[in-house]
This record gives structure tokens, sequence and C-alpha cells, in this order.
């Protein structure tokens, strides 16, 4: 079991968020952030998988009309 590292409670879940991922201030990757369910404190983040899935079919979509 692992324990958050701030309130220190088992973490046997967490929340997930919607954050934007930022290069140079401008907005970049739509990202996600994982949360201690206790206290909040954040634990990771990380690009969205989804996000990016949905990007690269609507591209290849696209594409694929454009012929």
């Amino acid at each position: 079991m692992k324990k958050c590292p701030k309130c220190e409670k088992i973490i046997t879940s967490v929340t997930i968020d919607d954050v934007n991922g930022c290069v140079l201030s401008m907005p970049t990757w739509k990202t996600i952030s994982y949360q201690c369910p206790y206290c909040n404190t954040v634990l990771g983040v990380q690009i969205d998988p989804v996000a990016i899935k949905t990007d690269i079919v609507n591209e290849i979509v696209k594409a694929l009309k454009g012929f």
C-alpha cells in the first residue's frame, strides 16, 4: 500500500483532474493530474492519453478526407 506524502493516509484510489500543460506559458497539451482523494495533494501529472488518441484519430480522418 502506498501512502500520500502529505497526509500519510493509505491511497487505494486517486482523483483524476484535467489540467492544461504549457510550454513557455502557452497551452500546449491536455494533461491530467493524479491527486490524493483525502487532501488533494498532486501526486503526478501526465499528458492525457485519451485526448492524445482522440487528436490523432481526428487528424487521420481529416487527412483521409483530403484525398
